[in-house]
């Protein structure tokens, strides 16, 4: 079988295989095949997409993608999850009594693959598929003639119109109000108030000063 690279109309016919790569792998895959990869981030019956197609082919012709087929698409569903069986890994180092066995089980995710997508498919079961005509929109009521004149006046709110440069001014002219002071007390009441601290000290006996002896005795 001779590979060429043909016209995307080409592509509309019947596909047989494609070459995905996944998980650094490459797999020929088909329509209802069952496939076993490297454990996938997906949940058991999603949906899984593969835009690495490297090639496709079917009814005796095959497309090489550059690196991959344009528009191309393979579409899978994750079936399970599981271990693979186990591998042995020995390690063996001669005249050192060095000797390490150890077992590993791969984790793998099975996917069966249901359909294998190109641009120009997609293109004709767009084509195939009916289209549905658009729904009818109903014209908007008129609410404005609904409403009565008395009502609609009702429904307004009350507007006030201000002029701001009259306001400015009648703020500017108004005279701000002067803070009354406390009045002074007189000079009487002043004293007034001196003498009863006066008498307080008046009222008190006064101590009787010693005089300090001195050495001629005085």
């Amino acid at each position: 079988m001779g590979l060429s690279h043909g016209p995307r109309s080409r592509l509309r016919r019947t596909l047989i295989y494609a070459v995905i790569r996944a998980g650094g792998r490459q797999y020929r895959v088909q329509p209802e095949q069952t496939l076993d990869i490297d454990r996938l981030a997906a949940e058991k019956g999603a949906t899984v997409e593969f835009r690495d197609v490297l090639l496709i082919g079917g009814n005796g012709e095959a497309y090489v993608g550059n690196p991959f087929v344009e528009g191309a698409r393979v579409i899978a569903e994750v079936v399970e999850h599981g271990r693979d069986k186990k591998v042995l890994v020995f390690k063996y180092k001669n005249k050192t009594r060095y000797r390490r066995r150890h077992g590993h089980r791969q984790a793998f995710t099975r996917l069966a693959i249901r359909q294998i997508l190109t641009e120009g498919r997609e293109a004709a079961e767009a084509e195939e598929k009916p289209k549905r005509a658009p729904r009818k929109r109903a014209a908007p009521r008129a609410k404005a003639a609904t409403l009565q004149p008395d009502a609609a006046v009702a429904a307004e709110p009350a507007t006030e119109t201000v002029d701001v440069a009259a306001s400015d001014a009648q703020i500017a002219e108004t005279p701000k109000p002067r803070r009354a002071r406390a009045p002074r007390p007189a000079a009487g009441e002043e004293s007034g108030a001196e003498a009863p601290a006066a008498d307080a000290a008046e009222a008190r006996p006064r101590r009787a000063r010693t005089r300090k002896k001195t050495d001629s005795g005085e």
